[in-house]
């Protein structure tokens, strides 16, 4: 039985993500508040930033493409 419950939560984890290559953002992700945790010329260390802050139809458009890598080395 113990085995059968690390079995599935190993599989719920695997199955989890959200998005998948090329689907786009919805606009209750977008508006999510992060931290900054490598400065650029706009953010530094720190700020705070939205998705929507990149989106031209949320401001005044001005569009831009965000590629988001996630990356781990375990």
């Amino acid at each position: 039985m113990k085995y059968l419950l690390l079995f599935y939560c190993f599989l719920t984890l695997t199955y989890s993500q959200t998005y998948c290559a090329g689907d786009q953002i919805n606009l209750e992700h977008q508006n999510l508040i992060h931290s900054v945790g490598a400065g650029t010329d706009e953010y530094l260390v720190g700020d705070d930033f939205r998705l929507s802050d990149w989106n031209g139809d949320l401001n005044g458009g001005n569009y831009h493409i965000i590629f988001v890598d996630m990356s781990a080395s375990w």
